[in-house]
């Protein structure tokens, strides 16, 4: 399929348009996963069912355990990574869910790798098949239309974002990632923002993201307001209290926050989590599936030999992740070689994901009316580098891989919902509201008129 180039972004299909993402080529090298660990495998999976030529598949889910080297430089820019603890080896130690659907005979298979970027702990590889929401597809129906099974994909994903736990979904893929603390073993503290807001008369507790490094209330400020438009108004320090270190309530205790009132909660935080290991989890994941034979305890690489392309799916939350992952040049692994091949990005629009800063809540999403004051709509925006009128600052999200030589191929899919909420229209003007030349490695599509989030990503039929 030959994509040809435009300046404004077009109406396609994205099934269709995920055939067209170039192959290429990638040397052999490995990756820091330390060690698989499968504790769940299903052979066949999706109970028995096949797909065409390719047959049945099988579904592993487990654990995978990896390290970085904090004097890397593709590690060194990690927010806080010099002062996270580090293993006997002077590295810095992760952990995270594992997921990986493959064919039972790996011959069969079109030697693919599917990388489904979770979406708070949710892997979407299910939009591809028109299928059911979830982490662990055990019946048949669970494969959907078996749009990527018949075509041969191994589909894999792993958990990135460590705010997503089991108060999102069952069987949430998350990370564990190591508490920042001072050169001395204290705690490092600062300044951290919750945005409140209680879509029900029954919330009477909130639990914040981070600690709080003191229980003094008169070290916070609480506010309230009705609309964004109002002025906030503070709720005096004798009307709430600390629960814990971990919540807050309204005084006298049982007192409901106001349905939808928008809280703001300003404090000193403490323990700030390394979140942009996330970034390093994945490229290692599927460095290490794609080039590793092994894990440093000998246990197999169940892909091992089999992928020469990968090709990332993201959906909104996890496609700023991507945009992150990109910007911050984690798509060259520690060997200096290009992890992703193509990346579908859907509905993530220009925006990042919150995952590179201390204390960050990489759970929230600004919108028109909510979870304004985080770092998500930060530049660079668009993949060229260029130099933003605001703040003078010149990058792109491109700098990086260019330099290396491991840029990906790019599909950029938006909504009109994007548009409005998400700066898409950033992917492809300057800051200034230029129109920006397409990069030779990305494409720019529009759904037009279509809701955040509404559409399956599959072939009818297929």
């Amino acid at each position: 399929m030959k994509l040809i180039v435009r300046r404004r972004p077009r109406l396609v299909h994205p099934a269709l348009a995920l055939a067209g993402l170039m192959l290429l080529t990638g040397p052999i090298a490995e990756a820091r996963i330390i060690k698989i660990e499968i504790t769940d495998k299903q052979s066949p999976a999706l109970e028995g069912r096949t797909f065409g030529d390719v047959g049945a598949y099988e579904k592993l889910r487990g654990k995978a355990y990896g390290e970085v080297d904090p004097a890397d430089p593709r590690n060194a820019l990690i927010t806080d990574v010099q002062l996270a603890p580090r293993n006997a080896n002077g590295k810095v130690p992760y952990s995270m869910d594992i997921f990986i659907l493959k064919p039972i005979d790996l011959s069969k298979g079109n030697r693919r790798l599917f990388v489904a970027i979770n979406n708070r702990g949710t892997l979407f590889w299910h939009r591809m098949n028109a299928s059911s929401r979830g982490n662990n597809p055990t019946r048949a129906a669970d494969a959907g239309n078996g749009f990527l099974m018949n075509l041969g994909y191994a589909i894999v994903g792993n958990g990135w974002d460590m705010d997503a736990t089991a108060r999102h979904v069952a069987d949430a893929m998350t990370i564990t990632v190591p508490v920042a603390r001072n050169p001395d073993g204290s705690s490092i503290t600062g300044p951290s923002y919750e945005y409140i807001n209680f879509d029900n008369a029954k919330g009477v507790k909130y639990e914040l993201t981070y600690p709080a490094a003191t229980l003094d209330t008169s070290k916070a400020t609480l506010t309230v307001r009705a609309r964004l438009d109002d002025p906030p108004t503070s709720v005096p320090a004798s009307e709430w209290e600390y629960v814990n270190e971990k919540t807050i309530r309204l005084l006298p205790a049982g007192t409901a926050f106001k349905q939808s009132h928008i809280y703001e909660f300003m404090y000193t935080a403490k323990d700030p989590l390394v979140a942009g290991l996330g970034l390093a989890a994945t490229r290692d994941f599927v460095s290490f599936l794609r080039h590793a034979a092994k894990d440093d305890s000998g246990n197999p690489n169940p892909l091992a030999g089999y992928a020469q392309y990968t090709y990332s799916f993201a959906v909104s939350q996890s496609a700023r992740y991507i945009n992150d992952f990109q910007t911050y040049g984690f798509n060259e692994d520690e060997n200096g070689r290009r992890v992703i091949d193509g990346v579908l990005n859907s509905i993530g629009g220009g925006s990042g994901g919150n995952i590179y800063y201390r204390f960050a809540q990489t759970n929230r999403t600004e919108r028109n009316r909510q979870h304004h004051l985080y770092p998500e709509a930060v530049f660079p925006f668009a993949y060229p580098v260029l130099k933003d009128h605001t703040s003078g600052r010149t990058a792109g999200r491109s700098e990086r891989c260019t330099v290396s030589k491991t840029c990906p191929y790019a599909l950029e899919v938006n909504s009109a919902n994007e548009y409005w909420v998400k700066g898409a229209s950033l992917l492809h003007t300057d800051t200034k509201g230029n129109d920006l030349p397409d990069p030779d490695n990305v494409r720019f599509y529009l759904l037009s008129g279509l809701q955040h989030g509404t559409a399956n990503y599959n072939a009818r039929g297929a």
